[in-house]
């Protein structure tokens, strides 16, 4: 993994600065409207988190370059690796759902899609990666990860009965549409996107934790 504080700063810079103007497009500036709903869709809010914690990270990589220390990244490594889930899943669930909507043409030049739905994701799962000490992450930490998509769930399910009528989205995706599903196929749906978020973040533990695994294989092999 990578310890130089400048490859971490350029790194960190470069999606920051990427981040703003993903935000800037998440509020609607590049379509000259602004996206009263910026806040109800899963994409926006998972990567303002997201982006919340890479600005954090890199305030801390330019107070340890300045001390000329070189070193992993240690901003919130639990909360990382919880985002690292979300954030990709993010990703995942749009391209291979939700993308099919638009032509080829309106996904490829849309800037504030690919910087939410492609980009900003890859960067934030490769800061990770690179810059971050492995071998660290716990057993329970991919349970953990559906905290924060269960709670996106609840604030949905929550607002929809004081919407319902109104000029405004009750349900920002097909899968959350309780209208249309029902509640079988509202936790159908729950359920699936349950089962991807632990998968991925066992994958994600299984990774993180690979030279562990291989240390202890090779115990069992010689006893």
């Amino acid at each position: 993994m990578i310890r130089n504080r400048t490859t971490q700063l350029v790194f960190q810079t470069v999606y920051c600065t990427l981040a703003i103007f993903g935000i800037i497009g998440s509020l609607g500036y590049f379509d000259v409207k602004f996206n009263t709903e910026f806040y109800l869709f899963y994409t926006n809010l998972s990567n303002y988190i997201c982006i919340g914690l890479m600005f954090s990270s890199l305030i801390a990589t330019i107070k340890n370059a300045n001390k000329k220390q070189d070193g992993y990244v240690t901003t919130a490594p639990k909360f990382k690796f919880m985002c690292n889930i979300m954030i990709l899943v993010t990703c995942l669930v749009y391209n291979i759902l939700l993308a099919k909507d638009n032509t080829v043409l309106e996904y490829f030049t849309s800037t504030s899609n690919l910087l939410m739905h492609v980009i900003l994701p890859v960067m934030f799962i490769l800061d990770w990666i690179l810059f971050y000490e492995h071998g660290k992450t716990k057993w329970y930490y991919p349970l953990l990860c559906l905290i924060m998509p269960l709670i996106y769930v609840v604030f949905i399910l929550i607002r929809a009965p004081f919407v319902q009528g109104l000029d405004v989205t009750v349900y920002p995706y097909f899968f959350l549409d309780l209208n249309t599903l029902g509640w079988s196929g509202f936790l159908g749906w729950i359920f699936a996107l349950i089962v991807i978020f632990v998968a991925i973040g066992y994958i994600f533990y299984l990774f993180d934790n690979i030279k562990k695994i291989k240390v202890y294989l090779n115990k069992r092999q010689h006893n």
